[in-house]
Order: C-alpha cells, then structure tokens, then sequence
C-alpha cells in the first residue's frame, strides 16, 4: 500500500483539496452532508466548517482522496460533554476497500490524549464503515451509535 498521510485541513492548498472533494454529491449525500448548491456558498460552508471542528485531509501519493473530522459532542439536551467528540470521515469511493481510512483513523487515534470519548455515528446497513470501527476499536454502543474510549 501506498503512503498515507494526515494533514489539518487549516492548509489553503487543503482547503481546495477539500472543496474538490466535496464536489461529489453522491459523497456527501452517502455520509449526510448536504451543502449550499451554489460554489461561493458552497466554498464558504466549507471553510466555517473546518474552523469549527477539527478537520484532517487524508492523502495518498499527495493526492487528498478522504478527510477525517472530529467534532464536539453534545448531550441530548444539547449541552456540549467535555472530552467526548463525534467522529465523521469520508472517502472518494474509489479508495474503498483499500485500509486506507482505517489505517487514516487508527494514526488520528494514536495521537489524542488519553480520556477522550469518541463517538460515531453508523447506518446499521453500512457494513463497510462498521467494519473499520471495529478495526479501529469502537464498540457498539446502541441505535447507530458505537464509541470508542482513549485510555
């Protein structure tokens, strides 16, 4: 396999990347991401969102096929739980089935502090999500939801 390496998304030059890539409707409608129609619009969601959440671009031969984020968590009373982020990701589909976002994933992981909870949120039909929880440690929690805890 090819090197994989994770970059903040703060970059210009990943900023670009990033919007390229969500240029992919199919994409983003797959992991529940909807952004504005418009390019300016859309470039500007973009850019508020990766200021708002930790963002990392995954690349393979410098080329950004996928990009890793962690948010903050909130309570179902939609109060923010320190120490516990939700875990989103997303990868050009012709990456799939390939390790690359476990393998994007488990690096994220291995450099965290400990006692952070992550949570993520699965369609209980995607098999292939679920399977790089699970090869990244998560366990399943209830519903959608799996979790995993950094010690």
């Amino acid at each position: 396999m090819c090197e994989i390496i994770i970059e903040p998304a703060k970059d210009n030059n990943n900023l670009g990347a990033i919007v390229k890539l969500l240029d992919d409707e199919n994409l983003t409608r797959a992991v529940g991401l909807f952004l504005p129609l418009q390019r300016e619009n859309r470039v500007q969601a973009i850019k508020t969102f990766v200021h708002q959440n930790h963002v990392m671009v995954v690349k393979l031969n410098g080329d950004v096929v996928g990009m890793v984020v962690l948010s903050p968590w909130y309570g179902d009373e939609g109060i923010r739980i320190a120490h516990h982020y939700e875990l989103g990701y997303l990868l050009r589909q012709d990456q799939w089935n390939k390790g690359i976002m476990t393998s994007a994933i488990q690096q994220i992981i291995s450099i965290l502090p400990s006692k952070i909870t992550i949570h993520a949120e699965c369609k209980q039909s995607n098999y292939r999500s679920q399977r790089v929880l699970i090869k990244c440690g998560f366990i399943y929690d209830k519903g959608d939801l799996w979790q995993r805890i950094i010690k």
